[in-house]
C-alpha cells in the first residue's frame, strides 16, 4: 500500500459506533452462496492467500462475517478487471493488516481539543484516559478487538456514507480512497491518481448494492443503514408493487423527482437515501393509493388528516412483509 496514514483520512466520530459496528460486522452468518460467487472460486482463492476468515472446523461449511462478504466481493470486482492474484495477495496482506491501536490512540491525544465532536458514553472518564497520559503505557494487545484497514475502510463507508475506494495502480501499488478528504493526500498521490492507469473498486457501492437482499437484511439489521420508513419504502419496491415515486428534497433548488417502475428504480432510490438529501418520497400503488415516507426515524408519521402508510403486515397467509392502511387524525 501507498504510505499514508488512514486514521488521518477518518471522519467517523462516534467512538461507540465503531466498537458495535465491530462487533456486527465479525458475525459470521453468512454461506458461500450468499456471496454469489463460486464455493470452488472461494476455495481456490482461499488457497492462495488472497481470503482471510477462521475456521475452526476444517471440515464444517464456510461461514463467512459482513467484512469477509464486502472482501469477497472486491476480490470479484478486481479479477473481473484483470487484475492477477500475486497482486491481489499483496493487496490482501496490507489491507487486513491490524491498525496500529497505539498509534491510533496517540493520533487521538494529539487532537483533544477535537474531542468535543465525538460521541461516547462516559466521555469525561475517555478524556481523563488522555490527560492523565495513562494512554502511554496501555496494554493495547488486551483489547477484546482489533481493527484491520478493511474494517475502517467498511465501517467509514457505513457511517458516513461517503464514497470510499481501493485504487490499484498498474505497477501494482495501491491506495484507499476517500472522495470527501481528497484535499488530505500528498499531492504526489493524487498526481499519480490523475494520470497513471487505476482500477478503483467502491467499497460504499459494494455495501449499498447488496444491501436490501434477504439474506443481509436480518443480519445487517443492527447497523441502522435506513430507518423503519426507509426500510418499508425498499421492501415496496422490490415487490414491485408501484406505479411511481415521486421524491421532493431538502433543498428547495433541487427539483422533485419521478421516479417510474423500473430494473433501475430500487438502484436509483437507495443512492438518494444514501444520500440523505430528501425530504419526502410520495409512492403511488398499483391502485393509485398515494402515501408518503418522511426523512424521519419514526415508525409511523404523525397523520395529517387522512393518508396511506405502509405498516407491518401481520397476515401468515400473505407473502407481502408490508400493507397499506389509511389512518386519519
Amino acid at each position: 500500500m501507498i504510505s499514508v496514514k488512514l486514521e488521518e483520512f477518518i471522519d467517523t466520530k462516534s467512538l461507540d459506533k465503531l466498537a458495535e459496528l465491530y462487533e456486527l460486522l465479525n458475525e459470521e452468518k453468512l454461506s458461500a452462496k450468499d456471496t454469489g460467487v463460486n464455493y470452488r472460486v472461494i476455495s481456490h482463492w482461499d488457497d492462495k492467500g488472497i481470503i482471510r476468515f477462521s475456521r475452526e472446523n476444517e471440515e464444517a461449511n464456510r461461514k463467512f462475517s459482513f467484512v469477509d462478504f464486502i472482501w469477497i466481493k472486491v476480490v470479484n470486482e478486481l479479477r473481473t478487471f484483470g487484475i492477477q492474484i500475486p497482486m491481489i495477495k499483496k493487496i490482501a496482506d496490507d489491507i487486513y493488516e491490524p491498525l496500529p491501536m497505539k498509534e491510533l490512540f496517540e493520533n487521538f491525544a494529539n487532537n483533544i481539543d477535537g474531542f468535543k465532536d465525538y460521541e461516547i458514553e462516559d466521555k469525561a472518564e475517555f478524556l481523563n484516559f488522555f490527560k492523565s497520559g495513562e494512554y502511554k503505557t496501555a496494554d493495547y494487545d488486551s483489547l477484546p478487538f482489533s481493527f484491520s484497514y478493511l474494517h475502517i475502510l467498511i465501517t467509514e463507508a457505513i457511517a458516513t456514507r461517503k464514497s470510499v475506494s481501493l485504487i490499484v495502480f498498474n505497477d501494482g501499488e495501491w491506495f484507499p480512497f476517500i472522495k470527501e478528504n481528497e484535499h488530505l493526500y500528498p499531492k504526489e498521490l493524487l498526481y499519480k491518481k490523475e494520470f497513471s492507469s487505476q482500477v478503483r473498486v467502491n467499497i460504499t457501492e459494494l455495501i449499498f448494492k447488496f444491501i436490501v437482499e434477504d439474506y443481509l437484511i436480518e443480519y445487517l439489521d443492527g447497523l441502522h443503514l435506513f430507518t423503519p420508513q426507509e426500510r418499508k419504502l425498499l421492501y415496496y419496491i422490490k415487490e414491485g408493487d408501484y406505479k411511481k415515486v415521486f421524491v421532493i428534497f431538502k433543498s428547495k433548488k433541487q427539483e422533485p423527482l419521478e421516479i417510474v417502475k423500473s430494473k433501475t428504480a430500487q438502484e436509483e432510490l437507495i443512492r438518494i437515501l444514501r444520500e440523505k438529501e430528501y425530504r419526502e418520497f410520495i409512492l403511488i400503488d398499483k391502485k393509485n393509493n398515494e402515501f408518503r415516507i418522511r426523512d424521519t426515524d419514526e415508525e409511523e408519521p404523525k397523520p395529517l388528516k387522512e393518508r396511506k402508510i405502509l405498516v407491518k403486515n401481520d397476515d401468515p397467509n400473505s407473502k407481502r412483509k408490508f400493507k397499506v392502511i389509511t389512518v386519519k387524525e
